[in-house]
């Protein structure tokens, strides 16, 4: 189902701590990965058997693929967004375009296995090895396992529900169901990666990555925060719009 999402950069953080790993953007990250679809379009362009070139081919639509995602991934959160459901209780939700990579990277996976058996299958003149012979069917067998991940995580609420009756979600990422009386200190946590920990009582604390809330995790963390020490808030928690309108004159007040 579709859901709808707005993304604003209210003032309820300051934006000085960087939502990138180690507070650098990965400018270096995303020119190897962006230079990788070019070595397989270039071994098809230059060599004339059908078979390797449409196994070469189909690598390079999948380094491509994994190019895109990495930009997609990198560019999903910025200092101080805050991206959140249209609809129903507040919802902390990951980027459509995040949702949509995480799907088309192992679909696009299996392409290469694919290929791999047409040619095998046709006699197709290739070149032998058992790095070009199975290394498809690897990759094809990870592409899976993380279809797998992604079926299984849909059993999970998408993003961050903040309501009520406490925290839900967090599909992809670590499973919350917790009551306010049993949250405990929150914050953005790093350098690793842009992440927000929750500590829960009688269980490890949660670690959060951001990217599956679509969220500053400074943000996120001083909504969580708020609500769990303002209790006569959390009525407003109903409308996640509202609810934003509240935090924000609360915070700027």
């Amino acid at each position: 189902m579709q859901m709808n999402t707005i993304a604003r950069s209210p003032h309820i953080v300051d934006g000085s701590r960087s939502v990138h790993p180690k507070g650098r953007f990965p400018v270096a990250a995303l020119a190897i990965v962006g230079i990788l679809p070019l070595l397989p379009l270039l071994l098809a362009v230059v060599d004339s058997r059908p078979g390797f070139r449409l196994v070469m081919l189909s690598l390079a639509v999948y380094a491509g693929m994994l190019a895109i995602a990495l930009a997609v991934w990198v560019r999903s959160l910025r200092e101080r967004l805050v991206r959140i459901s249209t609809t129903g209780p507040l919802r902390l939700t990951p980027d459509s375009r995040v949702r949509a990579v995480l799907w088309l990277v192992p679909i696009i996976g299996l392409i290469p296995a694919a290929m791999t058996v047409v040619v095998q299958t046709s006699g197709l003149p290739t070149m032998g090895g058992r790095l070009l012979e199975w290394g498809p069917y690897v990759l094809g067998i990870v592409s899976l396992v993380g279809l797998a991940r992604e079926v299984v995580a849909l059993r999970r609420p998408l993003g961050l529900i903040i309501d009520e009756r406490g925290l839900h979600g967090v599909r992809g990422s670590t499973p919350l169901e917790v009551s306010w009386d049993d949250v405990g200190a929150v914050a953005p946590v790093g350098p690793q990666g842009p992440k927000v920990m929750i500590e829960i009582a009688g269980r490890a604390p949660a670690m959060i990555d951001a990217h599956h809330l679509g969220s500053d995790p400074a943000a996120a963390a001083a909504i969580v925060a708020f609500f769990r020490d303002s209790p006569e808030h959390r009525p407003a928690l109903a409308d996640g719009i509202a609810a934003m309108r509240t935090i924000t004159g609360e915070l700027q007040a």
